[in-house]
C-alpha cells in the first residue's frame, strides 16, 4: 500500500510538470540550482548600500473586508543615512542615530520629529543584522521561505515553507530591484489574513541632495 502512495504521488508529480509552467509554480515547486536565495541577498545587500531616491505608491488592502489605505512612498538614501515617508510618516537613520517622524493625526498639529542619541548601531552594522536574519530564513537545512527567480530580470518570489507566527515576508512575497542603482522597487507582500501591500515604484534617480534626507 505504501509503494502504491508513492507511485500515486510521484505520477501526480509527473502531471504538474507537464501542464503547468515554471511561472505557475510556488518557488520551492520549481526546479533551482540553488543559487536564488543568495543572489536575493546579494541584491538586498547591494539596495541596502547604493545611492538613490525612489518615488511611487504605498498600497496595504484586504482581501477580506476590501479596505485600502494608501500614500505616497518616498525612499532616500545615501549611506549612511536613509529616509523613508510612507502613510505620512518618516523613518529612517543619520549612520548611528534612528530618526522618527509620527505622521501628523487628522486636524492635530504638527508632530516633532525624533532623534535617537548617537551611539547605537552604525548604519553598516544595521546592514550586517539585516542581511545576517535574511541568511537564517532563506538558507539553511530548513529555510523559512524558498526563493525563486521571477520572469522579469531582477526580481524574485519567496513562498512560507512552515509556520512562523514572525515570518517577515508574509505568506507569499516578491521583491524586485533595479538593474542601474541597485534601488528596491515593486514590491507585494501578502500576509495571513488576506491583507497585502504593495509598492509601486514609478521614478528613480542616483542623485541624492541634502534636502532629500531632511526630515
Amino acid at each position: 500500500m505504501g509503494w502504491l502512495v508513492v507511485g500515486l504521488y510521484a505520477a501526480a508529480l509527473v502531471l504538474v510538470a507537464i501542464t503547468t509552467t515554471d511561472g505557475d509554480l510556488r518557488p520551492g515547486d520549481r526546479p533551482d540550482d540553488g543559487t536564488a536565495a543568495e543572489e536575493l541577498i546579494e541584491a538586498w545587500e547591494r539596495s541596502r548600500t547604493a545611492t538613490f531616491l525612489r518615488s511611487g505608491t504605498f498600497e496595504r488592502r484586504s482581501d477580506v473586508t476590501g479596505a485600502v489605505i494608501a500614500s505616497e512612498d518616498i525612499l532616500a538614501q545615501r549611506p549612511p543615512r536613509r529616509l523613508h515617508r510612507q502613510l505620512g510618516g518618516v523613518s529612517g537613520r543619520d549612520d548611528d542615530q534612528i530618526v522618527v517622524c509620527p505622521a501628523q493625526p487628522a486636524g492635530g498639529d504638527d508632530v516633532e520629529c525624533r532623534v535617537g542619541d548617537p551611539g547605537g548601531p552604525t548604519y553598516a552594522e544595521d546592514v550586517a543584522a539585516e542581511l545576517a536574519g535574511l541568511h537564517s530564513i532563506l538558507e539553511g537545512p530548513a529555510p523559512l521561505y524558498a526563493v525563486g527567480r521571477a520572469r522579469e530580470e531582477g526580481c524574485f518570489e519567496l513562498a512560507q515553507m512552515h509556520s512562523e507566527p514572525r515570518a517577515p515576508f508574509g505568506t507569499e512575497a516578491r521583491f524586485c530591484f533595479d538593474a542601474a542603482t541597485g534601488a528596491p522597487i515593486d514590491s507585494r507582500v501578502r500576509y495571513e489574513g488576506g491583507q497585502v501591500e504593495v509598492v509601486a515604484v514609478t521614478e528613480i534617480r542616483a542623485e541624492v541632495t541634502v534636502g532629500d534626507l531632511r526630515p
